[in-house]
C-alpha cells in the first residue's frame, strides 16, 4: 500500500472517530425559555408534551392554529381544555379566552405579560428576579416553597428564578387559589397578601386558570425534583375534558421546528442522509482539488490566407471570363496603393489633373502623354461598357504593375 493510500485511510479514520465523539458528546444545555414542542433543553415542552400525551386521558395535542382559526375549523364543538404557555405580549387573546371559557372551555393561560390580565380580572401582581443563569450559576441558588392548596397541602421547595411574578388576589375577588409561593420577598403594598402562583377563575360555563409563572410548565419542572407533581396537581383540573396545547403565540426564534436543518436533523433517518452527504461533498473535494496534468496542445501559426483569397477570385473572374470586372479589381487596387504610398488618385473622374499628373509621370519615369492617355484607356475598359480582349487586359495588367514597381 502507498504513502498515499495510508493518509487517505488515516484522514477518513480519524474524521469518523471525530464525528462519533461529537455525536456522543453531552449537549450543553440553553437556559433560553422556548416553551418549544421539539425542544429538549431545561425549558423547552418535548418532555412536558410527552409526558403529557400519554397520561390525560381524554388526550392532549399541540396545535400551531390560533384561537380564531381553532374556532373557524369548529374544534370547539365539544368542550375542550386549551393550554397557553409564553412569555409573550397575549393582550389582544383576552377576549377570545374569556369568550371560549364563557362558553364552556377550560383556558389555561401561563405568561409573565400580566398587565392587561390583572386590570380586566381586577386583581394585581408582583415581581420578582427575571430568569438569569449567570447570577445563580456557581452558587447556593435560594429557594423557595411552592404550595398547593388544598386539604393536604402539598410543598414542594422551587428556585426563586423560577417565579418570576406572583399575583396577589383581593379579598372581593370570587375566584380560588391553586398555589402560592413562599419565601419570596415581593414589593406589595399589601404586605399580608399571599403570593399566589395560579388561580382559577369561574367565567361563564368554563373556568380561566392564570399562571404567573410559565417555566413551571416546562422540561425543567417534569424532570427536576418534585415538579412533576405539581404539574399533576394542575393538570387534574384538566383531565375531564381533551386538553390542546397552542404554540401560535411564541416567538419565531422560539419555535426551533422551523429550521430546515432542525427538521433534517431531528429524524435519525434524515439525519445520517445528511452525515453521508458530507462525507460524500468531502471527498469528492479531497479527491479532486488534486493538480491535474493536461497535454498543452500545439498551436499552429496563423497563415495570412489574402494570397489564396486573391487567387480565388482571380480565377473565378477568369472562368466567368469577365475581363472587364477582373481590370476593375486591379485598377482599384493600384489605385488604392498609389494612394497610399504617393497621396495621388488615378480614379479621378474626367482625367487625372496636371498637377498630379507630372507628379505622378516624375515619380514613375513615365511620358506625362502617355501616362495620361494610358489611366484614360484602362479606366475606359474597367467600366465594361465594351468587350476587353485578352490580350488587352494582359497589357493594361502590367502596366499597372509597372506603376507599382516604378515608384
Amino acid at each position: 500500500m502507498s504513502s498515499r493510500s495510508k493518509f487517505i485511510i488515516g484522514i477518513i479514520v480519524l474524521f469518523t472517530a471525530f464525528l462519533i465523539a461529537e455525536y456522543r458528546m453531552p449537549r450543553k444545555y440553553q437556559w433560553v425559555p422556548t416553551f418549544a414542542h421539539n425542544d429538549s433543553q431545561p425549558f423547552g415542552c418535548m418532555v412536558f408534551d410527552s409526558v403529557l400525551a400519554a397520561s390525560m386521558p381524554h388526550g392532549y395535542t399541540v396545535e400551531r392554529r390560533t384561537l380564531w382559526q381553532m374556532e373557524k375549523d369548529s374544534v370547539f364543538k365539544e368542550p375542550k381544555a386549551v393550554m397557553i404557555v409564553t412569555e409573550e405580549d397575549i393582550d389582544n387573546q383576552r377576549a377570545a379566552v374569556l369568550r371560549l371559557a364563557s362558553k364552556g372551555n377550560t383556558m389555561l393561560v401561563a405568561t409573565t405579560d400580566l398587565y392587561r390580565w390583572a386590570d380586566t380580572l381586577g386583581i394585581d401582581y408582583n415581581y420578582n428576579n427575571p430568569f438569569r443563569l449567570s447570577e445563580i450559576a456557581g452558587k447556593n441558588a435560594k429557594k423557595g416553597l411552592l404550595l398547593w392548596k388544598n386539604d393536604t397541602l402539598c410543598q414542594w421547595s422551587v428556585y426563586v428564578q423560577i417565579i418570576e411574578r406572583t399575583l396577589e388576589i383581593p379579598d372581593s375577588i370570587k375566584c380560588e387559589q391553586l398555589a402560592s409561593f413562599f419565601g419570596v420577598t415581593v414589593n406589595s403594598k399589601n404586605k399580608n397578601a399571599l403570593p399566589v402562583v395560579a388561580v382559577s377563575f369561574r367565567i361563564g360555563d368554563g373556568e380561566l386558570i392564570l399562571v404567573s409563572a410559565p417555566l413551571l410548565l416546562t422540561n425543567y419542572m417534569m424532570l427536576s425534583g418534585d415538579g412533576h407533581l405539581f404539574i399533576a396537581r394542575l393538570m387534574d383540573r384538566l383531565k375531564h375534558l381533551p386538553v390542546i396545547r397552542t404554540e401560535s403565540y411564541m416567538s419565531g426564534t422560539a419555535q426551533t421546528e422551523q429550521s430546515p436543518l432542525y427538521v433534517l436533523l431531528k429524524e435519525p433517518p434524515l439525519r445520517w442522509a445528511v452525515y453521508l452527504t458530507m462525507l460524500t461533498i468531502l471527498l469528492f473535494c479531497f479527491f479532486t482539488a488534486r493538480r491535474r496534468q493536461r497535454v498543452i496542445p500545439v498551436i499552429r501559426q496563423l497563415q495570412n490566407g489574402n494570397l489564396e483569397f486573391a487567387r480565388l477570385i482571380g480565377s473565378l473572374y477568369w472562368q466567368q471570363h469577365d475581363n472587364a470586372g477582373l481590370l476593375a479589381k486591379k485598377l482599384a487596387y493600384t489605385a488604392e496603393e498609389l494612394r497610399r504610398q504617393t497621396g495621388i488618385d488615378i480614379t479621378v473622374p474626367g482625367g487625372l489633373p496636371a498637377g498630379p499628373l507630372y507628379q505622378l509621370s516624375a515619380l514613375t519615369g513615365r511620358n506625362p502623354e502617355e501616362l495620361r492617355l494610358l489611366l484614360k484607356n484602362i479606366q475606359q475598359a474597367a467600366t465594361g461598357n465594351y468587350t476587353v480582349s485578352d490580350q488587352e487586359l494582359k497589357t493594361y495588367i502590367d502596366e499597372l504593375d509597372n506603376l507599382l514597381h516604378s515608384l
